[in-house]
């Protein structure tokens, strides 16, 4: 079963808690913290980000340097996924192995041009892996194919991980999001003039390309 993640990209309290508003009804909400550095866009953190708390479960996407300084905030606010950057730190496999001892599943993000091979040993230390089709920090980017030969090879390095897929998703591009578990969708879904609909419409699309893929086999 696919899954798809509205996602939250706010820069100030009144942006978060309009977002969280129209995805309230979510399974599960994708909220990106940046920390000015890693990326150039800073967003909302934690502290705002405890004033409203959805009820729904929280992947966090953390694109700041020194990961493992957020960890035990994060965990204490109740997420149930925190994933880092493989370019944010030189510890990947310990502050991966930190992150599920905080009671969190752990998941490693991969920029554009990133080679997975190098980071294969930190793979085998995540739950999740995240590809990202877009450069990290910008907003409203155009889907990038080339990164989508990543999800064969973090397959093969690691069977059991849940790979997803973050950045310009929509439906014109659903069929090829189908490859991933779970995709995150901020402009298609979060941003659009009717989240429910427009999520239910995601959705539907891939599961059905991923319906139509298996039977072509």
């Amino acid at each position: 079963m696919k899954e798809l993640l509205p996602g939250i990209l706010a820069t100030t309290p009144k942006q978060l808690k309009e977002q969280l508003d129209r995805v309230k009804w979510a399974p599960k909400i994708h909220i990106d913290i940046m920390d000015g550095k890693f990326v150039k866009t800073k967003t909302i953190q934690a502290l705002t980000l405890k004033k409203y708390l959805p009820k729904a479960q929280l992947q966090i996407h953390l694109m700041a340097n020194k990961p493992h300084k957020y960890i035990k905030t994060y965990s204490r606010l109740g997420a149930a996924e925190f994933i880092i950057h493989s370019e944010a730190t030189e510890h990947s496999c310990e502050t991966l192995e930190e992150i599920r001892l905080a009671g969190m599943k752990s998941g490693l993000a991969f920029n554009p041009e990133t080679k997975v091979g190098y980071h294969s040993h930190s793979l085998v230390h995540a739950d999740l892996a995240l590809v990202m089709t877009v450069h990290p920090g910008l907003f409203g980017q155009t889907f990038l194919k080339t990164p989508l030969h990543k999800i064969e090879e973090i397959r093969k390095i690691n069977p059991l991980i849940n790979i997803g897929l973050d950045g310009g998703v929509n439906l014109a591009n659903a069929r090829l999001a189908s490859a991933a578990d779970f995709c995150i969708a901020t402009n298609a879904v979060t941003l659009t003039p009717n989240p429910k609909e427009a999520y239910q419409e995601l959705l539907d699309r891939m599961c059905h390309q991923a319906y139509k893929s298996r039977n072509a086999r």
